[in-house]
């Protein structure tokens, strides 16, 4: 019989075929210029396949097909041995069924922990402890909540007004800004499955190694009563991995312009830690409606790249109202080496990207008109498979990854 016949007789691929043949546990007869699976051929395959059925590795029934080869199985004392392979089989067998119920137990249990938390769900908002900071983004003055739903130390939803005729709102504990200008930003948002899927897992990994840059960065400074602005979050947001090792009296800021993001990260961080004072942004034009001189940190997750991809300004050109004289940014950039492809395919896509994005001097030089000095850059990481997110990326080019720290010019 040739192999497709053979193949098809036993419902199996011939590959499989070829594979049992070259393992010698099939052995064919050669005839002229293909191999002939015979009677023999046959007796061992049905052996094999009732083998597989009972759960023997290919290893196992190799050494049983010798054993049976050499002696055919043909008195009691060789089938008594073929009878104590399966009886240890069997014991192998139940010790995994008893592993597999052991293991849904346990998912059981976790399921009922998952469920448990989610009825024991906190409600949380806009920490009250921000009221001092809320201020108009158009005139600087007061604002007033009207029609103020608040529980506990959050509010929930409130009407947001200003004398000078501003108007914003609280709504299921996200403070939505109008948009004061024409800024756009990335329609993707980093939370979205589409997004992750055309992310790779190289630049995941980068991500994950510059969290940890402005973690360990962000912990070495004075957090007490530090009121931190991680704005821009919808490319990416690197703070909450990391939130809670962090000491929660601190006061966190998050912006971004998707409302499906801001509400995600919402969810994700009252699951990680609802003791902490947080302030939930929706806006795209980066006019935020906080006061002027009230930020201690800023953090990049790749905030100041993305922004200046899709506008022709520096983000911080707008932030920098927010900063106090010792403000610091921690943050990280993305670059490719001068004269890279990608660079020139970039600025065919965005032609309004503000100059130098995606170089190496991105940062250094548009931080120093905005009166703050670069003091230190790190190293994070490279990939040349960033993934189709990057759309700009060609070829086997190296996507450069580095982390900055950024310090407030002093006045002399």
């Amino acid at each position: 019989m040739k192999i497709g016949l053979f193949a098809k007789k036993f419902n199996v691929s011939i590959d499989t075929i070829r594979y049992y043949t070259n393992l010698g546990f099939l052995i064919p007869v050669k005839k002229d210029a293909y191999y002939d699976y015979d009677q023999t051929c046959e007796d061992d395959m049905t052996f094999i396949t009732q083998l597989k059925s009972l759960h023997f590795t290919l290893n196992e029934i190799g050494g049983i097909l010798k054993i049976k080869r050499v002696t055919l199985l043909s008195d009691m004392e060789d089938l008594e041995n073929f009878v104590q392979l399966l009886d240890t089989k069997k014991e192998e067998l139940r010790r995994e069924i008893a592993n597999r119920y052991e293991a849904i137990a346990n998912i059981d249990a976790i399921i009922d922990t998952v469920h448990q938390k989610k009825g024991e769900e906190t409600e949380t908002g806009i920490s009250i402890s921000f009221l001092p900071l809320l201020r108009c983004p158009v005139c600087s003055g007061s604002l007033q909540l009207k029609n103020a739903r608040i529980h506990g130390e959050s509010i929930m939803d409130a009407d947001v007004t200003c004398s000078c005729g501003f108007q914003a709102e609280i709504a299921g504990g996200i403070l939505y800004a109008p948009n004061l200008d024409n800024s756009i930003q990335n329609r993707a948002y980093f939370y979205e499955p589409k997004t992750l899927g055309e992310v790779s897992t190289e630049l995941i990994e980068l991500m994950t190694k510059s969290g940890l840059f402005i973690y360990q960065r962000l912990k070495s400074y004075p957090l007490a009563n530090k009121v931190i602005l991680e704005p821009s979050i919808d490319t990416f947001v690197l703070l909450p991995k990391f939130l809670h090792l962090l000491q929660d009296d601190a006061m966190y800021i998050f912006c971004g312009s998707k409302r499906e993001m801001v509400e995600k990260l919402k969810g994700k961080l009252t699951f990680i830690n609802p003791k902490l004072k947080v302030l939930y942004i929706v806006n795209t034009s980066l006019h935020l409606p906080i006061a002027n001189q009230s930020v201690d940190y800023i953090i990049d997750s790749l905030s100041f790249n993305d922004y200046s991809l899709f506008n022709p300004i520096f983000p911080l050109a707008k932030l920098n109202r927010h900063c106090k004289e010792d403000t610091t940014i921690i943050g990280i950039y993305t670059y490719y080496k001068s004269g890279a492809k990608s660079l020139q395919k970039m600025r065919e896509l965005y032609p309004d990207a503000y100059p130098l994005n995606s170089e190496k001097a991105f940062i250094e030089t548009h931080i120093k008109p905005c009166q703050f000095d670069l003091v230190e850059t790190v190293p994070i990481g490279d990939t040349s498979q960033p993934g189709i997110y990057i759309e700009h990326h060609i070829g086997d080019e190296r996507l450069f990854v580095e982390g900055y720290i950024a310090k407030k010019q002093r006045d002399s």
